[in-house]
């Protein structure tokens, strides 16, 4: 599973998540600082990769464009970065594989995780 860390989290998710057998890049290495959001989106669909964001537009373009791909996990927390929740999103990783691959919608904020089904009706 290929994962895009969106530019509004810390770079250092990839150095935390390779360790973890987990190949991840952020956004800015992958395009340009400050690509519209359906770049964002379009790329990860046609690459098969998951978008980690804290970004709520991700979840609206889900809704409006009624796909399945990409799987986006999105973080409702306050201080989203490995030393916080890093073990929190290995967890979702690992538990919901089959889930991220068929196509969801995980939000996790500092109580819990909830996985919806893609695409959102």
């Amino acid at each position: 599973m290929r994962l895009i860390i969106d530019e509004n989290l810390p770079p250092r998710w990839c150095d935390y998540l390779a360790p973890h057998g987990v190949s991840a890049n952020h956004w800015p290495d992958i395009g340009h600082f400050g690509d519209a959001d359906d770049v964002i989106f379009d790329y990860a669909c046609h690459h098969g990769a998951v978008i980690i964001t804290q970004d709520l537009d991700f979840t609206r373009m889900l809704a409006r464009r009624g796909t399945r791909f990409p799987s986006v996990i999105q973080l409702r927390v306050q201080c989203p970065t490995p030393e916080n929740i890093g073990p929190a999103l290995m967890e979702i990783l690992n538990k919901h594989r089959d889930q991220l691959l068929s196509g969801c919608l995980i939000t996790l904020d500092h109580q819990r995780h909830r996985v919806r089904l893609l695409p959102l009706r």
